[in-house]
């Protein structure tokens, strides 16, 4: 029984010792992402608001990066021209909500988010003119990929497999998002170069998803159930 008292304790300490923490040109906590990391504790979550952040984000702690739309949008992070924009570097991340553009063009790995661990969530990001668009290091496993809209990257995806890619077809799951195509629900990522029949999409039952898987750029990794929209995020 004590052992018990002793686990509950632990568990709500840990529970109460994650914070919010926000980032934003004004009235916040950091005017930068990276200074928000820097000084958080694992678990917590760093909301950014709109706004334009020049700055290359390395993210080593297990936290969720949250991107606000205060008004002017979802929130810019822009490497500009140099190295990858955001790089996960530890286990069990998340990153939502972000416009992501300006990776260096070095072909060692430059991307919009350049993935170096495993058990991360992305979702909801718009990752354009870079680089690679997610560039997944190999060996690195059980990341979740959904709801992203990679556009005009040279390069869009390289993994080698053992990530999660695939959306949840099915309607009603309480978890879909609205494609700009209105009535169709889905939870998929978009790709500027697979979406249209030209380019190998085709949909001939307009469940709004491409018939054919889209195979990455590099590695062996596929997307089985990529969107032929844009997201709405």
């Amino acid at each position: 029984m004590r052992q018990c008292l002793i686990i509950i304790l632990i568990l709500m300490l840990g529970a109460a010792s994650a914070a919010k923490i926000t980032v934003g040109p004004e009235s916040a906590d950091y005017t930068k992402i990276q200074q928000a990391i820097d000084n958080a504790t694992d678990g917590d979550v760093i909301e950014v608001h709109s706004g334009t952040y020049h700055e290359n984000v390395y993210v080593f702690k297990p936290v969720t990066l949250l991107g606000i739309d205060t008004g002017q949008g979802m929130p810019l992070v822009d490497a500009s021209g140099a190295g990858s924009v955001i790089t996960l570097a530890t286990n069990g991340t998340t990153v939502k909500g972000f416009n992501v553009t300006g990776s260096g063009h070095c072909g060692c790995g430059n991307s919009g988010i350049l993935v170096d661990s495993s058990n991360n969530y992305i979702t909801g990001n718009e990752i354009y003119k870079n680089k690679y668009g997610i560039y997944v290091k190999p060996g690195m496993i059980n990341n979740t990929f959904l709801s992203n809209d990679l556009q005009e990257n040279n390069i869009t995806v390289l993994d080698n497999g053992g990530n999660h890619w695939d959306a949840d077809t099915s309607a009603g799951n309480g978890k879909s998002l609205t494609l700009q195509n209105a009535g169709i629900t889905a939870l998929g990522n978009h790709y500027s170069d697979y979406d249209e029949l030209t380019e190998g999409c085709n949909d001939t039952n307009n469940d709004g998803f491409c018939d054919l898987p889209k195979k990455f750029d590099g590695g062996s990794g596929q997307d089985n159930h990529s969107s032929i929209f844009a997201m709405n995020h």
